[in-house]
């Protein structure tokens, strides 16, 4: 869902406003007091998702980014946090082109970084144990696209609603820490920004695959019990569902504008 632009775009700019300032505020709260660093050091992963599905792929992501560069603001910290940040609005994009059923972005970005990391020598060296919810999510991305785009499964009852807004999430969480893998292995800031060895990334991401799911099923739950209670509100005020960035017309109306009609 894309909150329409043109219909009321002061209301527009409200949403975005009070997301950024939630993103900065959960940005700003270290998950661990002085811990700097890595995919826990503050908690947007939990809102992102469900901001991208709200505003769209692209104003979801540009709210989520200046969010993300207030909280860093704040709370300051490691100044290359600033590079792997951008997983976040990269993320909150996914969602909204996931939940808009626009595969193609979603698809070709999730496969140029893998592509990337296993092209890179140092990766055939680390255990795809470590990346092993990335895999996932990328097989169920392919299965996911093939049904859709193929009329398998077109369903738009409420239980087709709640896994597409799981699905999103999942796949937006899983492209935030492909994005930060991206740039930590095939960019070699493993060395150049904390000194590390191959043979000591290897050892790190023996843990990696117990800890990264954590946090997709973490911001799986907000998004069940946040994000599709917003939709509905939303939906019963009269906004538009699944809107995208360019204003273009909804695929679903709220009950209310459907009785309008009939009267």
């Amino acid at each position: 869902m894309a909150l329409p632009i043109g219909s009321n775009s002061s209301r527009f700019v409200a949403f975005v406003a009070v997301f950024t300032a939630m993103i900065a505020v959960l940005d700003a709260i270290p998950t661990i007091p002085t811990f700097y660093a890595g995919i826990w050091d503050s908690w947007p992963f939990l809102l992102s998702p469900i901001v991208g599905i709200l505003l769209g792929p692209y104003i979801g992501a540009l709210s989520v980014g200046l969010g993300c560069f207030l909280g860093h603001m704040i709370y300051f910290r490691d100044p290359t946090e600033l590079l792997f940040m951008l997983g976040l609005p990269l993320g909150a994009a996914m969602a909204g082109f996931v939940y808009q059923q626009r595969w193609r972005p979603v698809f070709g970005i999730y496969t140029a970084m893998l592509l990337g990391y296993f092209i890179y020598p140092v990766s055939w060296e680390l255990p795809l144990w470590g990346i092993w919810d990335v895999l996932v999510g990328y097989g169920v991305l392919l299965i996911y696209t093939l049904a859709t785009s193929r009329g398998v499964w077109s369903d738009t009852s409420e239980w087709h609603k709640l896994l597409l807004l799981l699905f999103s999430s999942a796949i937006a969480l899983e492209a935030d820490i492909l994005f930060r893998i991206f740039v930590l292995v095939p960019g070699q800031t493993y060395w150049f920004f904390y000194g590390w060895t191959p043979n000591e990334l290897y050892y790190i991401w023996l843990g990696a695959g117990f800890i990264t799911p954590i946090k997709v099923v973490l911001a799986c739950i907000v998004a069940v019990t946040l994000g599709r209670q917003l939709l509905r509100v939303l939906e019963q005020h009269g906004d538009s569902i699944i809107v995208d960035d360019t204003g273009a017309q909804p695929s679903y109306t709220s009950a209310r504008v459907e009785s309008e009609d009939v009267s």
